[in-house]
């Protein structure tokens, strides 16, 4: 598979390139600058810089792939940080059209899934800024007819264990955090099933014993 990868130089995005590479997949990771290019250099995988919000660019680096995963989001739950959401879904909607890519899958928040506990509804009210920017990324991804799949998450954490838990429209249970390593794996099982329509999914790491 020729796959693109946004986030790239991200803590999660890292994971995302080293198993598709051991998986022997091709890879094309964007980057924002020189600067972030990751530090992993492999034969079959090519590095390009740009704007990853910008369509034109993201057409470019579409073209003859099969798939994109996206692992951008805001780094602080400001208005501009969290922006990337529907800015970065619009440009992939408008590029992945234009050059032919139809599978799509995304990383987002678990605060859209409704509030179990109190602690949720206040958190989600906390950072309304996140959930209204991803809500209006899956609102733009949902509209594009694209095949596209959207990992909803908790709290990210650099456990190095790598086994997911995923369902269908529902975070599972006592599923508030997923480590970035889980998150990978599900994010590259999922890319390289033959997914349809547009999916949305809780994923989480195992509950600890």
């Amino acid at each position: 598979m020729n796959l693109v990868v946004l986030g790239a130089n991200g803590r999660t995005g890292t994971h995302v390139l080293r198993l598709a590479l051991e998986r022997g997949e091709t890879v094309t990771a964007v980057v924002r600058s020189e600067a972030k290019r990751p530090k992993l250099q492999h034969k079959r995988l090519r590095v390009v810089v740009g704007d990853p919000c910008d369509p034109a660019f993201l057409a470019d680096a579409f073209r003859g792939q099969d798939a994109v995963i996206s692992t951008l989001g805001g780094r602080m739950p400001t208005k501009r940080a969290t922006s990337v959401y529907p800015d970065s879904a619009d440009a992939i909607v408008q590029a992945a059209w234009e050059s032919g890519l139809k599978r799509v899958v995304v990383t987002s928040t678990a605060l859209l899934f409704p509030a179990r506990r109190w602690r949720d509804a206040m958190l989600a009210a906390l950072v309304g800024n996140v959930v209204k920017s991803a809500t209006r990324m899956e609102r733009s991804l949902a509209a594009s007819n694209l095949n596209v799949t959207v990992a909803r998450c908790g709290f990210l954490t650099d456990d190095e264990h790598a086994t997911y838990r995923a369902l269908e429209d529902t975070l599972p249970v006592n599923g508030s955090s997923v480590s970035r390593a889980a998150l990978a794996t599900f994010l590259i099982h999922t890319v390289l099933r033959q997914g349809s329509g547009y999916r949305v999914y809780g994923v989480s790491s195992l509950p600890k014993e």
